[in-house]
């Protein structure tokens, strides 16, 4: 189904077929897609990335998923996620209310933070991805491409920040943590919050987006007769030939930013690297939280928190919030320093290896946010006055610091200039 052919993986004349054509985001390899049977998935030749998985259904599966997913949105914003008890006292909390608490208490960016990754990414993209599909629906492209697919290309750049389903993940350990200590129970907010996370995952998996983009705009871009330089869309995988650098820097489809390689890729990576790894010390050894009960209580670091999980036959949690939390950090520090170090040397050695870690981390680093929803969820709960409350502390801002900032050194780093470094190949 994928050839590989001559300098740049082509056979035939690519001046026919430029849509045809696939750059692998990982190591920078140019593939001719073939038709693919339903369900099938093709991968790079060279490192094994997925290039394309042909999704049966397409606008027509999508579309209800996508405006469920809307409608569940609606029943979050509105209503309780959960309810606490506590010596005949009772509080029950929306996922505003851990914004307004977090920002009483002092801890505006982190109100902040948690306010765009739960609130305003997952509606922007759900409302820009209905607005594509009914653009769709009837099978004719949109009267405005151009648009159309600016707009695909921001719900695409939104998805990792997204973050309603790691919010579930944190609201399920917050509901743990208050077991022994208080009577908790999930609300119609909690509810539709697990609805949502199916609802979204089932339009994602029926999102053929390749189709998509081709249905949005089939016309390819127009470069030379004979290129010498080939340059992918980072965002919707447009192939753009020319015949001199540099390459343009917009795409002809969606408008995007393109470059051969991401500008000082090594450079940017380099300094967000070095930031984290400065803000994670602080993060593990400042507390995260304090938790008075009658007016007793002692600040509570991360680990602390592990403990206490493991400490009440919490294991599975436990364990999940330690990989989570302190592992995930660790690793992807550490991977992103080998990266860097092994780029700037040129060295080949381990270079697939090297890749899949790359996508490995850059798929998990956003779950580390499980330890930052959890306390806005429970300083949004737990506010009885001396019988009982919940305070953020200084380490969660640390923390939830180190996070973003792994995440977008993740997202600079250009894992295909190892590839060119590993040739001999410079860019810059």
């Amino acid at each position: 189904m994928w050839r590989w052919q001559g300098k740049f993986g082509l056979s035939g004349n690519p001046a026919t077929a430029r849509d045809d054509l696939v750059g692998c985001p990982d190591c920078g390899r140019l593939h001719r897609v073939r038709e693919l049977p339903r369900g099938g998935r093709a991968v790079c030749t060279r490192c094994g990335a997925l290039l394309y998985r042909h999704v049966a259904g397409g606008v027509h599966h999508a579309l209800p998923m996508a405006l469920t997913a809307l409608l569940l949105l609606g029943l979050i914003a509105v209503n309780p996620l959960m309810a606490v008890h506590i010596q005949g006292n009772d509080r029950a909390g929306l996922v505003t209310t851990g914004l307004e608490a977090l920002a009483d208490q002092g801890m505006w960016p982190l109100s902040l933070l948690v306010g765009l990754l739960v609130l305003g990414a997952p509606v922007v993209r759900v409302v820009g991805v209905i607005a594509v599909l009914l653009r769709l629906h009837g099978g004719r492209p949109p009267e405005s491409p151009r648009s159309t697919a600016r707009l695909f290309a921001l719900t695409e750049t939104l998805r990792p920040w997204a973050m309603l389903d790691v919010f579930l993940l944190g609201l399920l350990v917050g509901y743990s943590k208050l077991y022994g200590f208080a009577n908790a129970e999930l609300l119609t907010g909690g509810l539709a919050l697990g609805g949502y996370v199916l609802a979204i995952t089932a339009m994602d998996q029926g999102l053929d987006r390749r189709a998509l983009w081709s249905a949005i705009d089939h016309v390819p871009a127009d470069p030379s007769p004979s290129p010498q330089l080939w340059v992918a869309c980072p965002v919707c995988q447009r192939v753009h030939g020319h015949d001199h650098q540099p390459a343009p820097h917009r795409c002809t489809r969606c408008g995007s930013r393109m470059h051969v390689r991401e500008p000082d890729s090594l450079g940017r990576t380099t300094a967000l690297v070095a930031t984290s790894a400065i803000l994670y010390v602080p993060a593990n050894l400042l507390p995260v939280m304090t938790v008075v009960n009658f007016g007793q209580g002692d600040p509570s670091t991360i680990l602390g928190g592990v403990g206490e999980l493991a400490g009440s036959g919490m294991w599975p949690l436990a364990l999940l919030v330690f990989v989570a939390s302190i592992a995930v950090p660790l690793l992807k520090l550490g991977g992103l320093a080998w990266f860097v170090v092994a780029t700037w040397r040129g060295s080949a050695a381990r270079l697939q290896g090297r890749t899949r870690l790359y996508r490995f981390i850059d798929a998990i680093g956003r779950w580390s946010n499980v330890d930052v929803f959890m306390i806005a969820i429970l300083t949004a709960l737990v506010q009885f006055g001396a019988v009982a409350s919940v305070r953020a502390d200084s380490g969660a801002i640390a923390f939830a610091a180190v996070v973003i900032l792994t995440m977008l050194a993740s997202h600079v780093f250009d894992p295909r200039v190892m590839w060119d470094r590993a040739d001999g190949v410079r860019h810059d």
